[in-house]
């Protein structure tokens, strides 16, 4: 298992609030496997492989997550066995499932978290895309997250 901390093929953002933010936004990021792959060979860094997590949204510390989900807008049809967690994979006391979990790639859809139970963020941290069962080749979803300012 992997922990790829980099962004190539999609932008996770940065660990701080935009300008535009004051008390509660949703971050978003579009993660296109095609697009992702074909980043990370060009780079010439290490493939994808199950087990592996995408650090996918950053999130400042002080923040409160309400709910958060993965939503698979293009159905993966050819490695159509991965499936998704979406939670913390290191560091919290969170889950790495704790928004969704076990996500079939091969079917779109939106999975998600309700307000049942807020995830309070202390210090500075990732929401993470752990690839359970295997790497997607070609699949496109959207993670997102509804965050409250806290600070």
């Amino acid at each position: 298992m992997t922990a790829f901390t980099d962004s190539l093929g999609f932008n996770k953002g940065t660990a701080a609030y935009p300008a535009n933010v004051t008390d509660i936004s949703k971050f978003q990021v579009e993660l296109d496997f095609a697009a992702i792959i074909a980043a990370r060979s060009a780079a010439g860094v290490a493939a994808l492989a199950a087990t592996d997590t995408l650090q996918v949204i950053s999130l400042p510390a002080g923040s409160i997550v309400l709910a958060a989900g993965v939503n698979v807008t293009s159905a993966e049809t050819t490695n159509t066995t991965a499936t998704f967690d979406l939670g913390f994979t290191g560091g919290t006391p969170y889950a790495a499932n704790v928004y969704a979990n076990d996500v079939v790639s091969n079917t779109t859809g939106l999975k998600a978290a309700d307000l049942a139970n807020p995830s309070v963020i202390v210090t500075a941290d990732t929401i993470d895309l752990l690839l359970n069962t295997a790497a997607p080749v070609n699949c496109v979803v959207n993670v997102f997250a509804i965050v409250a300012n806290a600070n």
